[in-house]
Parts: C-alpha cells; structure tokens; sequence
C-alpha cells in the first residue's frame, strides 16, 4: 500500500494559517515549519485522517467541514500527499506556543512544536518548510478555497446590537 499523509490548512478568522515549527531539539524534522499533518493509518479514509489531525495534532476546533484541497505527490516526495483546509476560530490565544506531541504511531520522546497562525502573505517568506507543506502552501494562499476561507469572504458572527 502507498503511504499517506494527512495536511490541513486552518485559516482562522484574520485569514492567518496555522503552522507548527518543529524546533532545534526536536527528534523529527528539526527547524522546519510544517502544516499540522499525520499519516493516514492502514484501513483509514483520508478525510477521516484529516478530521483527527485537527483534534489530535494540531488542537483547534474547525467550524464546518474539512474541504480536499489537494492531493498527489509533491515532486521529489515518495508519500502520498492529501490536504485538506478548513476555516477554525481558535485564535493565537487558543494555540499553545509550545506543544509536547508524539509522532504518529511512534513512542519515543516528544517532539518540540511551537504552532502559530501567519498571515498568508507572509507565509511563504523565507521559511524553512518541509518538502509536502511547501509544496501545498504555495498553491493553496492563491487558490480560491483560501480567498473564501480568509476575511472578506465572509463575515465575522454577527452580534446584535453592535451595528
């Protein structure tokens, strides 16, 4: 069977994604930013991988549905990549700076993440991304799933009495 993985783009309500960056002492991937991802476990549906690294990777609630917004294999990458986006209400405020997470399916020591939400604008600029959340990010801050998922496209929740 291929191996999977499992990206989601979170845009919160100021249209910032959210990104983790794996740390110097982390185990895994050090230094590098990333999308919250996993791999999709044998027997598993890809969007059901999606949904689970929402709740379990990255932590933050997603107002609806997850949409697919890519799959295929980023060039020079051997593992399926299927990404999802959804838009989420946590704030900066929500996300712990710095998360003890395990690897998908692996129990050695935690790896170091510090998970913050960027300005699409500035995403791209100059980080050191792994090779499959490059590869997505570049195509999703200009596709038409990010322009409705980030402000403008809809309204915050409306609150009587303050129009």
């Amino acid at each position: 069977m291929t191996a999977r993985i499992a990206l989601v783009a979170l845009v919160d309500f100021q249209g910032r994604i959210l990104v983790h960056l794996h740390d110097d002492q982390a185990a895994d991937r050090p230094n590098r930013w990333s999308l919250p991802h996993a791999r999709v476990e044998a027997g598993e549906d890809p969007a059901t991988a999606g949904a689970r690294v929402a709740a379990q990777v990255a932590h933050v609630p997603v107002d609806g549905d997850l949409e697919l917004f890519w799959s295929g294999y980023a060039p020079g990458h051997p593992v399926l990549t299927v990404a999802f986006c959804g838009r989420t209400h946590a704030t900066p405020e929500d996300v712990a700076q710095v998360v003890e997470i395990t690897p998908a399916g692996e129990l050695p020591e935690p790896t170091r993440v510090h998970k913050v939400f960027l300005p699409g604008e500035e995403i791209l600029s100059g980080r050191a991304f792994t090779l499959a959340s490059g590869y997505v990010l570049a195509r999703f801050v200009d596709s038409p799933q990010y322009q409705r998922l980030a402000p403008g496209a809809a309204l915050p929740p409306y609150l009587p009495g303050l129009a």
